[in-house]
């Protein structure tokens, strides 16, 4: 499979202890001239990606080697990517010597391929490089079958959104692909915006997003956020993010409140940075320098200044409040004045959720075990929906007197949201343990 971009075709122990990470492409070189642009990017990721994979090292401490079996026969892009990326070429079960191939820098290769695959899109559909030409774009690809549906035309999609993205960006303010050293993408390059600038987006992680939750992950949004290149800072604000968030290495970060949980208990982590127009613009380990403590007050105070609407929600067996209408919304969770407020409207002891981005789930915790069990369904129900690719936590958290002072579990070890209708709050369950 030549569009298998998640994973290793097979891994094979070589005589001399060294592991043959083995990548299978079964075209015919007429194949590949049909696709030139995505078979040089496909081949670049199916080699890149397991180079950085914990399959390197072996046994016998040599490194591992990717082979590359082209079992249709030797095509010179193939060849040119196998080499430049300093992997093996197989053909009919021999290795292929390739000293004599010209060799690029793989993101050189990527550049060049992007760029004319993203032409060749928009040429295909009538299209420009503009954001009216990507939004034309994002449509038609509308129902874009999964990735276990249909792997390639999954990838390739993929592969094309990403294309016309970096292209429009391309035309808008400049810019090229290059390598993504930190591996936030599939295809593992970013595409850095501008001339002389060090901004660069993940094109390919976006159209991931997009085929997953559509308009709210759109590409788009990657133009608005370049806009706000050069503005001034706003405010020192609060982000929330999931525990599992793949860049909380990289930047200024903690958990959102330090409790003695019981093991296995799901916190949300904060980041910090400055609020822009269109954009959350956070911090990385190193550009700041300042007292966390500090910086958390500070952002505290300006989260106070944030306003947002308050709904009461009545299902069938089920009443909670809704706090929604600004993207800060989850984060006011936090916020001590606000949920004093809270208490005067919903009750002394309050059991409050962050399931997703932009939405506080709250209800009163003194109320009987089959409403609680019910909330506490409606949160890990909206929690795994990930609707809008928004998710935080599942984990229903006890407030008292404004603050964050426990958490509340099931009393056993079946899921609530097995039990409970998530959307109506209808029991299947049992009692709930606070």
């Amino acid at each position: 499979m030549y569009s298998s971009l998640r994973k290793i075709d097979f891994v094979a122990q070589a005589p001399d202890g060294r592991r043959h990470l083995v990548q299978t492409d079964h075209r015919s070189p007429g194949e590949i001239d049909e696709e030139p642009e995505l078979s040089t990017l496909f081949a670049l990721a199916r080699i890149i990606v397991p180079q950085r994979s914990e399959h390197v090292s072996s046994a016998a401490g040599r490194a591992a080697v990717v082979r590359y079996v082209a079992l249709g026969g030797i095509h010179p892009v193939i060849a040119r990517v196998v080499a430049s990326t300093g992997a093996e070429l197989e053909v009919d079960r021999d290795a292929v010597d390739l000293a004599d191939v010209a060799t690029s820098a793989p993101a050189d290769l990527a550049d060049d391929a992007f760029a004319g695959l993203g032409r060749r899109v928009l040429e295909r559909h009538g299209l420009t490089a503009t954001e009216d030409g990507l939004a034309a774009f994002e449509k038609r690809i509308d129902g874009t079958p999964t990735e276990d549906e249909d792997e390639t035309g999954y990838w390739t999609a993929v592969a094309e959104l990403a294309a016309v993205t970096g292209e429009v960006i391309r035309q808008t303010i400049g810019g090229r692909w290059i390598d993504d050293a930190h591996a936030y993408a599939d295809i593992p390059f970013l595409f850095r915006a501008g001339v002389g600038e060090d901004l660069s987006v993940n094109a390919v992680g976006k159209a991931v997003k997009f085929l997953a939750h559509g308009e709210s992950e759109s590409p788009r949004h990657l133009l608005r956020a370049l806009e706000d290149r050069g503005t001034p800072a706003g405010p020192l604000l609060i982000g929330l993010k999931p525990s599992r968030w793949g860049a909380r290495d990289e930047m200024v970060c903690e958990p959102m409140v330090d409790l003695r949980h019981p093991e296995g208990t799901d916190v949300p982590i904060i980041v910090y940075g400055n609020d822009h127009p269109n954009t959350f613009a956070m911090f990385k380990r190193g550009e700041s320098i300042r007292d966390l403590a500090a910086m958390r007050t500070e952002a505290l105070a300006n989260l106070a200044g944030i306003e947002i609407e308050v709904e009461k929600v009545e299902l069938e067996t089920l009443r909670f409040w809704l706090g929604h209408g600004n993207y800060f919304a989850a984060e006011k969770v936090l916020d001590v004045g606000f949920m004093q407020r809270m208490h005067a409207l919903i009750g002394e002891l309050l059991a409050v959720a962050v399931p997703e981005k932009g939405r506080l789930f709250m209800t009163s915790a003194v109320a009987d075990a089959d409403r609680i069990a019910g909330f506490l369904a409606l949160a890990r129900g909206v929690f795994e929906r990930n609707e809008g690719g928004r998710q935080l936590s599942p984990t229903v958290f006890l407030v008292s007197e404004g603050k964050i002072v426990g958490v509340a579990q099931p009393e056993d070890s079946v899921r609530a949201s097995d039990d409970v209708d998530p959307l109506s709050g209808k029991k299947k369950h049992k009692r709930l343990l606070n």
